[in-house]
Order: structure tokens, then sequence, then C-alpha cells
């Protein structure tokens, strides 16, 4: 029952790095379509949430956490306004926190195949390792580069790249490293 599981997991896990890979494939085609798109659902999802938490706020008892809530939903708005006013800096911004998701995300790995994969001897892992650490550069050279950030098609082609090579890694670290056991 456990590994049946663990295997319907992994092979979510890898539908999801696939879906990765075709985002990152639309970034490197289609940047400048891609970018005002991108600006327009995130600005219109936030404002969307904001207004379902001010009307639940609105509907529900006072409390000391619906008023928290209520101010979640307020910098919500802002936030959403900010993003559907300012393209280009909520694109700087998306860049600046995809990169550092991406040394997190190296971080981990490499922290992963040297304390885990490492010691259960599982086959794959030295191969984790350097992956999981061109990750970190990938982070820090998208946060460091400024040639990138000229305009939000270059930024957005860049995080393509970046997203292409990150969901290759991850589908990489579930077929080697975890394979798929059976009961």
């Amino acid at each position: 029952m456990l590994f049946q599981e663990l295997n319907k997991l992994k092979k979510q896990s890898i539908m999801n790095s696939i879906v990765l890979m075709a985002a990152g494939i639309i970034l490197i085609v289609w940047p400048d379509e891609y970018v005002k798109i991108l600006i327009d659902v995130a600005g219109a999802a936030i404002l969307v949430t904001s207004a379902v938490m001010l009307l639940d706020f609105l509907s529900k008892p006072k409390s000391m956490v619906n008023f928290l809530f209520f101010i979640l939903a307020l910098a919500l708005l802002i936030i959403g306004i900010f993003v559907l006013l300012y393209d280009m800096d909520t694109i700087a911004v998306l860049g600046w926190l995809f990169g550092v998701f991406l040394i997190i995300d190296g971080l981990h790995g490499v922290f992963h195949a040297l304390i885990f994969a490492r010691r259960s001897h599982r086959k794959g892992w030295w191969i984790m390792f350097p992956l999981s650490l061109s990750l970190v550069v990938c982070g820090v050279l998208i946060i460091v580069n400024r040639a990138w950030w000229v305009t939000p098609a270059s930024i957005m082609n860049a995080i393509g790249w970046v997203l292409l090579f990150s969901s290759i890694v991850s589908a990489l670290r579930l077929i080697w490293v975890w394979p798929i056991k059976s009961e």
C-alpha cells in the first residue's frame, strides 16, 4: 500500500516535471507573448484572491485571525494592482524570486544527494550532486547577470532555459535516485 502511494506520487512528480519542461519551452519560443499573458493572469488572479478574502472577511464573525486575513487581503489587493500597473518591475521581481528558488532547490538537491542518497547506496546519487550544484549556479546567474534584465522577453527567455534545465534535473532525480518499487 505504501509503495503504491509513493509510486503514484513519483509519477505525478514526473508529470509535473514534463509540464514545467513544456512551460520552459514556451518561455523560450514565445517570450514576448508570454510576458503579457503572465502579467495579466497573475495580476487578475491576485485581485480575485484578494476580493474573495475580503468578501470572506465581511461574511464571517470578526476575530483576530479574520482581521489578519483582512490585512493579508488588503496587501494582496495592493500587490495585484502593482502587478497590473508595473510590468517590468513585476518581471524583475519574478526573475529575482526564480533565482532564489533555484538556489534553494539546488542546495536541497546537493544536501539530499550527499546525505540521503549516497548513504542509502542509491544508484545515480553521484550525478545528482553536480546537477544540483549547477542549479545553484543558474540561480546565481539569473540574479547577478544584468544582461538578461534588459527587456522582459530576455528575462523570460533566460527563465525558460533554466526552467527547462531544472525540470530535466528534477525528472532525472526522480528516475535515477528513487526508482519505482513494486510490492
